[in-house]
């Protein structure tokens, strides 16, 4: 009877007390999908499968960017790269959304890298057009071809320095062929 007592007064109890069982956590993360976009533009001074971080100005510290799930990577003229063109000094533009206090790069522009502008101006150059046919045209032909196969690689990778050896290579063997036709 007293076991029947105790176990009816605990029972009694647990009914009588409020539900603290289940509690409900509501936590609320604002974020605007809608927002346009922000864009900056600057070299990149770190690279990570997970992040990169751009320097926009000199003297400016470094703004580090997250990656999103999906990120779209292009060149100036909008087609697709690879990321690995991304090194240190890559000069990029990167398109971002804020999420709180990280900044998510949904798009990077990898832009091309300047060669230096020669200015000599007392160098003139003539040009004579020859007709060439037959197998000296198809070498000529194909020269070219490697060359401009070469160049594309040198674009979408500026620190290889076989594509840049092979290019040049390429190139003087060109132009000894096309001595050689014209003579």
């Amino acid at each position: 009877m007293n076991k029947l007592l105790i176990t009816g007064v605990a029972a009694l109890a647990l009914l009588s007390t409020p539900m603290v069982h289940a509690q409900t956590v509501v936590r609320e993360v604002t974020t605007t999908p809608d927002a346009a976009p922000l864009e900056a533009t600057g070299t990149v001074t770190e690279y990570a499968p997970d992040r990169v971080i751009i320097r926009q100005r000199e003297g400016v510290e470094p703004v580090p960017y997250a990656f999103a799930r999906s990120v779209d990577y292009v060149d100036d003229a909008g087609a697709p790269v690879t990321r690995e063109v991304i090194t240190r000094d890559t000069p990029v533009t990167v398109r971002y959304v804020r999420e709180g206090d990280r900044m998510l790069v949904n798009r990077v522009v990898v832009h091309r890298r300047s060669a230096p502008v020669a200015t000599d101006t007392t160098q003139t150059t003539t040009r004579t057009t020859t007709t060439i046919s037959g197998r000296d045209a198809k070498e000529i032909e194909k020269r070219r071809e490697k060359i401009a196969k070469l160049e594309r690689e040198l674009a979408e990778h500026p620190d290889r320095d076989r594509v840049r050896g092979d290019l040049a290579e390429e190139r003087a063997k060109l132009e000894r062929l096309e001595r050689d036709v014209q003579k």
